[in-house]
């Protein structure tokens, strides 16, 4: 592969601003950052943050942006489609990479196509998750596959053992309660370690939990579940907790839109009014226009593995840098509640 032809390194041409010690926002320009659109975000293993965008593969290396664009013409080992929709490293150490044209893998210099419709049901593939030595690969109306090594296994929809839905749109890890989480708006399904024996519907109170857009990791155990009005914490055990509403962001008429859980236990919620930092209980701080980041309407957030919180709008891309991350995990207090 000619790495010119698809990878534009930029140095020192971007267009970023910092707007203050706490706050630096990117804009896309030629050769960068080449996107807003984000869909996806996951660490490097050198600490690089990695997003998968609706035009290319953008690294950032703490300095410089890094894009990947697929040539005009087919080339082997290149890039499938600028439509990246998730990504994640592999147990190998490469980056997996799902489009809407197929899954990928690159390993630094060249990207490898890994499956054809024999094993990957669906190209389009919309969420990754390692787990220990497997990936997961969920496509949205195709089901999941499980992939170790060179053994592919496919979950197909409604079969037993599946999720029962043809409308997946999220995945989630809880590796301390050993349980991998698919979800749509139609339920919720958890495979644990036996991957065996498949799929079982999450419910409360015999019916199904469903009603919701996101399933992020808890990093204490247990997954976060949200829509645009809440948000509830699942526990190893079961156990549904609200953790929160948009009537407490502090400003009426605010909906959620994503959830970035931090290591420290607090939570960033991307909002159409900006990004509330939720700590101890209550509102820690508001990032707004007013702070610089040029739209309120918060598209995505991730929290990477220096504790900077990453946000994506209609007209920029930027990161946090909170002045406090010693805050104590969040305790759930309030009454169980499902939606």
């Amino acid at each position: 592969m000619r790495r010119a032809l698809i990878a534009i390194v930029f140095l020192g041409l971007i267009v970023f601003f910092p707007v203050s010690a706490d706050l630096t926002v990117f804009l896309p320009s030629y050769g960068g950052l080449s996107s807003t659109q984000v869909h996806d975000c996951t660490n490097g293993p050198g600490g690089e943050v990695v997003m998968a965008t609706s035009d290319g593969l953008s690294v950032y290396d703490g300095a410089n942006w890094t894009t990947y664009h697929a040539p005009k013409e087919y080339m082997p080992e290149s890039l499938l489609s600028d439509t990246i929709l998730a990504v994640e490293y592999g147990p190998e150490g490469a980056l997996w990479i799902g489009t809407t044209l197929g899954l990928q893998r690159f390993d630094g210099q060249n990207f490898q196509t890994l499956a054809d419709q024999h094993r990957l049901k669906n190209p389009a593939v919309i969420a990754l998750q390692r787990w220990d030595d497997v990936m997961w690969v969920e496509t949205r109306n195709s089901g999941v596959h499980r992939v170790e090594g060179e053994n592919w296994t496919w979950y197909k929809p409604f079969k037993p053992g599946s999720p029962a839905s043809y409308a997946l749109e999220d995945m989630g890890l809880d590796p301390m309660g050993g349980q991998l989480y698919c979800l749509s708006h139609d339920g919720l399904w958890a495979v644990g370690t036996n991957a065996s024996a498949g799929f079982r519907p999450v419910t409360l109170h015999g019916m199904p939990l469903r009603g919701y857009d996101g399933v992020r990791t808890d990093p204490f155990g247990g997954v976060y579940l949200f829509n645009s009005s809440a948000v509830v914490h699942l526990g190893p055990a079961g156990r549904l907790t609200l953790v929160l509403r948009s009537s407490d962001l502090k400003s009426d008429g605010c909906a959620l839109r994503d959830l970035g859980p931090a290591p420290d236990g607090t939570l960033w919620c991307a909002t159409d009014r900006g990004i509330v930092w939720w700590a101890d209980g209550g509102v820690a701080d508001v990032i707004d226009r007013a702070d610089g980041i040029w739209s309120p309407a918060i598209k995505k957030v991730f929290v990477d593995c220096g504790g900077r919180c990453w946000y994506s709008t209609s007209t920029a891309v930027g990161y946090v840098v909170p002045e406090n991350s010693t805050l104590v995990p969040i305790a759930f207090e309030r009454p169980t509640r499902g939606r």
